[in-house]
């Protein structure tokens, strides 16, 4: 039992210099931020279009849009749908049929 350090106390698994740095030497700065999500960006987005020629052509755009719902080739839904699937479920598995009378 000469070279045991004790029951209680554990014993270091790795050496302190594969951290980095060696017995009495200051230990590292800590770090109050955290590390960024995203890497920095090497090229910045182009800035939208504005103005009066921008406006007038997103304009044609809904108008557009809103004009080939009127005409006669536009197919409606015959109901809206909701978030709810009404009746349960319509295709049942029937368990009583075994698998010889396929």
């Amino acid at each position: 039992m000469a070279g045991n350090r004790g029951r209680g106390r554990s014993q270091f698994t790795f050496n302190v210099d594969t951290l980095g740095f060696g017995r009495g030497d200051s230990l590292p700065t800590s770090a109050h931020t955290p590390s960024p999500l995203f890497p920095p960006m090497q090229c910045r987005p182009v800035p939208l279009h504005t103005g009066e020629e921008v406006d007038y052509m997103l304009a044609l755009k809904q108008e557009l849009r809103a004009s080939s719902k009127n005409l006669p080739f536009h197919i409606k839904a015959a109901r809206t749908k909701t978030g709810k699937t009404g009746g349960g479920n319509m295709w049942a598995i029937h368990w009583c049929i075994k698998s010889g009378q396929f």
